[in-house]
């Protein structure tokens, strides 16, 4: 895989309008919260798209957490952010781009968090690279500025070919079949929070099985992107022996398909060296 700039992509971004209708507690004004220190300053997510477009990233989705009773003002929520002149090369087609995931919430007791993610055209769901460091890098509402935002994202930028390097050891590393498999019942305990489960042949030959010829083959860059899809996107089969087939959904919240996707990518770089 090979970083490009000054690229064209077609796909289209979200205004505004659209992003208040799926999340509109990204767009909300500052709450009012008798709870909430004096000293907390409300920095709202909408000033951060503004700045972050400025920097050449423009959102291109929105979700946020359902609140119950009236505190739905208050829910953590999430805006990923692509930049039209960043693409990241892949063979035979399987392009990818750079994202950068903001995570926010303004019940007074979190900062915004930035993630880096990969989102690959040819399917549906994007992969969040686990670096602890960056991961777990936060913006604080009390003193926000621009230049500290302008300094995150270059950040991001500059190391974005360590993350290509990443990559590209997964697509060099064969597996055996054992590997697979274990790869596989490793997925599924990460879903199902069962530990040590046994798990039917047929469910983990369907989780090793791949939707597309892109995803086809035995190094483990492949071999994680079926798996990951199926963990995330769910429409696979699972029975544990003797037990009743389920198919399984869709990860709907996206608090935890973050936390899914973290994890998975950190089995499978374990098995790099």
């Amino acid at each position: 895989m090979l970083l490009r700039f000054k690229t064209t992509l077609a796909d289209s971004y979200l205004t505004k309008e659209q992003i208040k209708k799926v999340a509109p507690i990204v767009l909300a004004s500052a709450p009012t919260n008798d709870k909430l220190s004096t000293q907390y300053l409300h920095i709202n997510t909408e000033n951060i798209i503004d700045d972050m477009a400025k920097l050449g990233w423009l959102p291109v989705q929105a979700a946020q957490r359902k609140s119950k009773g009236n505190g739905t003002i208050f829910s953590k929520h999430l805006v990923s952010f692509q930049n039209p002149e960043i693409k990241i090369k892949g063979k035979n087609g399987d392009d990818a781009y750079p994202r950068i995931l903001l995570t926010n919430s303004h019940d007074g007791f979190n900062s915004f968090q930035f993630r880096v993610g990969i989102f690959r055209l040819v399917c549906s769901n994007g992969l969040v690279i686990a670096d602890e460091q960056f991961t777990s890098f936060k913006l604080r509402h009390k003193g926000y500025t621009f230049e500290e935002l302008q300094s995150i994202i270059n950040t991001a930028v500059e190391d974005l070919p360590n993350k290509i390097q990443v990559l590209n050891k997964m697509q060099v590393r064969m597996l055996t079949q054992e590997e697979k498999r274990q790869l596989a019942i490793d997925a599924m305990q990460l879903r199902s929070n069962v530990i040590d489960a046994e798990w039917d042949e047929d469910t983990i030959t369907d989780v090793l099985e791949p939707l597309r010829d892109a995803d086809k083959g035995e190094d483990l860059w492949s071999v994680f992107n079926v798996i990951q899809e199926k963990i995330t996107q769910g429409g696979y089969k699972s029975a544990l022996k003797g037990a009743k087939v389920r198919k399984v959904r869709k990860i709907k919240s996206f608090e935890r398909d973050l936390n899914i996707n973290q994890q998975l990518f950190r089995l499978a770089t374990a098995l790099i060296n």
